[in-house]
């Protein structure tokens, strides 16, 4: 999508950028990213600056003290982005741009959704490039509206929740927030810095709660769902009137550690070549002639992917 992008008014914008590091590491994504953040706001003439917190083991008190260094700092709008995600910088100044109270992108969890994958092979999608099947094992963090059975990728769309890995706020919503929920103010333990000894009131604009009536109140979605902070976040501005919206065309990365499994005996049951240069012999090599044979045979209409599943049965039973 093409977002038109007024410098002049984007610059009215100051930018407070929030990561709870703990154990104070970062990913070198996250940080080759913020650093291209750092150098594009420069060239911009755009105030932006980086805040870090480090070694709070509880996310959602983390979480708190950055906002509340937030508020207690000239800036306008605080972004939130997590010490292990990788982004494209001009991404952060399109949300800036969007002029909306709360919105970020979509980053994927840390686990590989292989049905997708399957689904993708089946497809023939990867049949040029297999490589292109990383593009497919994502499981995304955010939830659509309940009713929702599609969303337009092109353009921004109104969710019932998104993640704090990287999710832009806007001063007043806060503001709003604080005002509102009066009960959620309370007196952060006394971590050895300045701001936080025990002496003054901050506010838990995150939390975790189970979203019962029992448990959250009146106005609760009751889902009975265990909401992590983000996502009680946008279900509690979703009742004072404030929308969460997402941009689902932006690609973040989502850094992690990953086992590489695999045997031999495994590559061993491929009626191809294991190292996959053959790509005479590959199995999704399905012809044209073969996908109508496979149908005619099932004796029914079959969509391409029934029909290469079909076929590829087909030309087993004839080794």
């Amino acid at each position: 999508m093409e977002i038109e992008i007024k410098i002049e008014e984007l610059r009215k914008k100051k930018i407070f950028v929030a990561t709870p590091m703990y154990g104070g590491m970062c990913s070198g994504m996250y940080t080759k990213s913020t650093a291209d953040l750092a150098t594009i706001a420069t060239q911009y003439g755009m105030d932006v600056r980086f805040f870090y917190l480090f070694n709070e083991s509880l996310i959602t008190r983390a979480r708190n003290y950055l906002v509340d260094e937030f508020l207690r700092s000239p800036y306008t709008h605080l972004m939130f982005i997590d010490s292990d995600i990788h982004f494209n910088p001009n991404d952060v100044l399109t949300l800036a741009a969007l002029d909306k109270e709360i919105i970020g992108a979509p980053y994927p969890k840390k686990v590989i959704a292989w049905e997708k994958v399957r689904n993708a092979v089946d497809a023939g999608l990867a049949d040029e490039d297999p490589t292109i099947l990383e593009e497919f094992t994502g499981d995304f963090v955010f939830n659509p509206i309940g009713g929702t059975s599609e969303i337009k990728v092109s353009d921004p769309v109104e969710v019932l929740e998104i993640g704090t890995g990287f999710m832009l706020i806007a001063r007043e919503v806060l503001e709003k927030f604080r005002d509102a929920y009066p009960q959620f103010a309370y007196k952060p333990d006394h971590n050895r810095s300045e701001h936080f000894d025990g002496s003054r009131y901050i506010h838990a604009f995150f939390d975790t709660v189970i979203d019962s009536e029992a448990f959250a109140g009146k106005g609760s979605g009751g889902s009975d769902r265990y909401l992590s902070e983000d996502y009680m976040f946008c279900q509690f501005t979703r009742k004072i009137g404030i929308s969460t919206w997402l941009c689902p065309w932006m690609k973040l990365g989502h850094v992690g550690s990953y086992v590489f499994n695999g045997t031999l005996p495994a590559l061993g049951n491929l009626d191809f070549a294991a190292h996959g240069n053959d790509m005479e012999s590959r199995p999704h090599n399905i012809t044209e002639e073969e996908e109508k044979e496979a149908e005619k045979a099932a004796g029914k209409t079959l969509n391409r992917s029934e029909k290469r599943k079909a076929a590829r049965k087909s030309r087993k039973k004839k080794k």
